[in-house]
């Protein structure tokens, strides 16, 4: 009987991956004009989503989509609980920290099978499959980042005002 076997990081890997990680949310943050004194918050956030996802995938079994949604949610509910303290909008710090999350592989493999399809001769069916399957898997996982961060905010926000 075949188990599935699931890759579980040492502490070491782990540690490397949430340093790593906190580089393009810093990145990305300075890049949208962030106070410098808040691009660490971006870029703990952005590492804390990385490692949530990666331990969600490797250590629990769940699928990238779902891992994702609980990064963006954990994300969105540490920025909902410290953004009042330091007084600045909670997004400042969301949309920097999602990031290190976003599935770059699977939209890159989307947009070769695309050039490839177009440079064929011969059946491209194999190049089509491999067009939907990874588009569908970078709308899903997108589609639970925006979700996962909209969702807290709508629970905790939803007593205040509009004006």
């Amino acid at each position: 009987m075949k188990t599935k076997r699931r890759f579980i990081m040492s502490l070491e890997l782990y540690l490397l991956d949430f340093c790593f990680s906190a580089v393009p949310a810093a990145v990305f943050a300075m890049l949208f004009n962030t106070p410098l004194k808040y691009v660490p918050y971006a870029a703990l956030g952005g590492a804390v989503a990385h490692i949530t996802r990666t331990v969600c995938i490797n250590n629990v079994g769940f699928g990238i989509v779902a891992s994702s949604f609980i990064a963006s949610i954990t994300i969105s509910l540490m920025f909902i609980f410290l953004s009042p303290r330091l007084r600045v909008p909670r997004l400042v710090f969301t949309v920097a920290s999602i990031v290190p999350i976003i599935p770059g592989k699977f939209a890159y493999l989307t947009l070769l099978s695309i050039i490839q399809m177009r440079n064929a001769e011969e059946t491209k069916a194999g190049l089509i499959e491999s067009f939907f399957e990874n588009g569908i898997i970078t709308s899903t996982v997108l589609l639970a980042i925006g979700m996962g961060i909209a969702m807290p905010a709508l629970l905790f926000y939803r007593n205040r005002p509009v004006v």
